[in-house]
């Protein structure tokens, strides 16, 4: 005798036949599968953990979507905490509703489709039920998500914000939006709201790592504005609040190579840093891309020095000696675009030394490198030091150099550098952690409220003589500082 489908249920499976045994199996798995993809509970606090009724790691209190009347969702926290599987979600739960139209938008087509989309953990393939999609297809331009229940979700790149127009949107997700091209961002954000206009309740999730760029800091003012209503609701947060899904070790290499340093504060605790009033150096300095380059990237130097910025005391209250070794390389010849040099600061040290180790580090620092000269400071009684170097070590080759302006003023030439994103540091960040901290927060005080910054003045040392010395031999024009003359 057959038993009927609905009467399997509490049966015992020796009872069953083979097809209800399989298709009890079958329901009690794709049961389990609906159970893990659940997102959001109702604990008011939820840390995410399994709990009662929830039985796999789920979204944290701060990663559901906010309640009451808003237009902006930024998620501003640091690398890890979750920002793209949270967006996703909230992709999700919009699309949940019959025929909504959802635009996702990241710094380019091929990150949009590969992180938004396919991420294996976090993307929209990964948290939308494979039995809700109707049709997905992966382009170089335009992908597309289209659901079972006529809700459709495009992904563009952010390279142009004409990639956006003709298209009528009822909400939208932007990935990254720090890492988008600063001269462009805000004109594609603008472009993305012409296209929810029509929306009967328009919003836009923004998931980002912070940087002190004007597009995202915008959104932060508006999102930190004492009113009433916000309209840009914003959520921090640090690459440790996520830790029970992050492994460990990496946790550890992260935080042996970032923790303590400038960009560790900002990629781990998603601190947005702000600029110092007065600084030569702004922070948008060091985001540009390009930047930030591993030591085999950079190319063939036509010159490389070290630049020493000694101490005028030994005592234990001294300032230290610092020291910088950069180098020049010019572009490969080409018909079009910027043929100027670019300069590479491969590395940046300050400690406390008599005079012999100092010329002693020197010597080392020129060698390891490879490098074509030693540039030493002889101000403040150091005129001894380079008859000290060629006794230390009569095959290291010397300059003298001598300030005739004050530290800001010679700084601001080489802020210009950077400014014109002719500068790369290259190698381990916590390498430049100390030189970029004086960089972003020396303002040329006198003495007496303002620590002399040692690092800054032997890169500067380093970066005047590679660039800005016409003295040297193969050394560019120095650059007008015209327009610097207001900032002293």
């Amino acid at each position: 005798m057959s038993i009927p489908p609905e009467s399997v249920q509490g049966l015992a499976p020796a009872r069953m036949s083979d097809a209800q045994l399989h298709a009890e199996i079958t329901s009690l798995i794709e049961a389990d599968s609906a159970s893990a993809r659940r997102w959001a509970c109702d604990r008011p606090d939820c840390d995410g953990l399994p709990h009662e009724g929830w039985l796999h790691h789920h979204a944290r209190a701060v990663q559901r979507l906010p309640e009451g009347a808003w237009t902006a969702w930024l998620t501003l926290a640091g690398r890890g905490w979750g920002k793209t599987r949270t967006a996703a979600e909230a992709v999700r739960e919009w699309a949940a509703k019959p025929g909504t139209m959802i635009a996702v938008v990241a710094k380019n087509a091929t990150l949009v489709k590969e992180i938004c989309f396919e991420s294996p953990k976090s993307g929209l393939l990964a948290v939308i039920p494979p039995e809700d999609i109707r049709h997905y297809s992966p382009g170089n331009g335009l992908t597309t998500l289209r659901l079972k229940n006529g809700s459709a979700i495009y992904g563009f790149g952010a390279e142009t914000p004409d990639n956006l127009r003709g298209f009528a949107f009822d909400k939208g997700w932007l990935d990254e939006y720090a890492a988008w091209n600063r001269r462009t961002a805000q004109s594609v954000y603008d472009m993305l709201w012409f296209c929810l206009r029509e929306a009967p309740s328009p919003q836009v999730i923004v998931s980002t790592t912070p940087k002190p760029l004007p597009h995202v800091k915008r959104l932060v003012e508006r999102g930190q504005a004492a009113t009433g209503r916000r309209s840009v609701v914003l959520t921090t947060g640090r690459t440790e609040d996520n830790r029970a899904n992050l492994s460990v070790a990496a946790l550890a290499e992260l935080d042996s190579e970032y923790g303590g340093t400038r960009l560790g504060r900002q990629e781990l605790d998603g601190v947005l840093l702000e600029d110092v009033e007065g600084a030569l150096w702004k922070q948008w300095m060091f985001e540009v891309e390009g930047f930030r380059v591993a030591r085999p990237a950079v190319p063939p130097l036509d010159r490389l020095v070290v630049a020493v910025d000694p101490a005028v005391t030994t005592t234990d209250s001294a300032d230290f000696t610092a020291f910088t070794v950069a180098g020049r390389s010019y572009p490969l010849e080409q018909m079009y675009g910027d043929r100027r040099p670019r300069g590479y600061v491969l590395h940046a040290e300050q400690d406390r030394y008599t005079p012999t180790a100092a010329m002693r580090r020197a010597a080392a620092l020129y060698h390891e490198h490879q490098a074509d000269c030693v540039v030493i400071e002889a101000n403040n009684g150091g005129e001894y030091l380079p008859a000290l170097l060629a006794e230390v070590d009569p095959t290291v080759p010397s300059r003298v150099v001598r300030a005739t302006r004050d530290k800001r003023a010679r700084a601001a030439p080489v802020a210009m550098l950077y400014e014109q994103s002719r500068i790369t540091h290259a190698g381990p960040p916590r390498t430049f952690a100390a030189l970029e901290e004086q960089m972003t927060t020396y303002v040329g005080a006198s003495e007496h409220e303002e620590k002399s910054p040692d690092l800054l003045d032997s890169a500067v040392w380093a970066l005047t003589d590679l660039f800005l010395d016409a003295s040297v031999a193969g050394a560019p024009a120095r650059p007008s500082d015209g327009r610097l003359r207001g900032r002293r």
